[in-house]
Order: C-alpha cells, then sequence, then structure tokens
C-alpha cells in the first residue's frame, strides 16, 4: 500500500471539507436540515450558533488537514533517507 499516496487524498479531502465548512456553513445545515427531514424522517433545528459551531469545525478540520500533510511528508523524507542508506551501504 502507498502511504503517501493515501495520506494525500486524505489530506486534500479533509482540507476540501473544512473550506466548505468555513465558506458555506448555512448550505451545510440547510443541507442536514433536508436529508434528516427525507431521509431519517426526524426534524432537524439547528440551536443558536450552530454557523458558528460549522465554521469552527471547519477550522478544527483544515489543522488535521495540516497534520496529516506532516505526516506525510515526514513518512516521505523517512522512506527517501533509509533507501539513499541502502544505497550507500551497499556501494
Amino acid at each position: 500500500m502507498n502511504w503517501s499516496r493515501l495520506l494525500r487524498v486524505v489530506t486534500v479531502l479533509t482540507a476540501l471539507s473544512g473550506l466548505v465548512h468555513l465558506l458555506a456553513p448555512e448550505r451545510l445545515l440547510t443541507t442536514a436540515e433536508w436529508g434528516y427531514d427525507r431521509i431519517l424522517a426526524v426534524e432537524f433545528q439547528p440551536r443558536e450558533n450552530a454557523t458558528r459551531r460549522v465554521r469552527l469545525l471547519g477550522l478544527l478540520a483544515l489543522a488535521v488537514a495540516v497534520a496529516v500533510e506532516r505526516l506525510r511528508r515526514r513518512i516521505v523524507a523517512d522512506t527517501t533517507d533509509t533507501a539513499a542508506s541502502v544505497v550507500d551501504e551497499t556501494d
């Protein structure tokens, strides 16, 4: 399994999710209301400051994306260093 590629996908999807939460919280709440009503047949009523909490989730998602990208870069660097040392030892 290519961990670098998987972590890259996770980073991009998490960052996109964070941006959507930051830029369109009202749209997300409306979509959730529609989904609860149509799919779950449950009444959905966002409480006070729901938009602010959705934006906070977006900020947290962006922070997670940054952390995952740093982890991915560390894994790539460690893999590259290990491969280079193996080549040096065989020469």
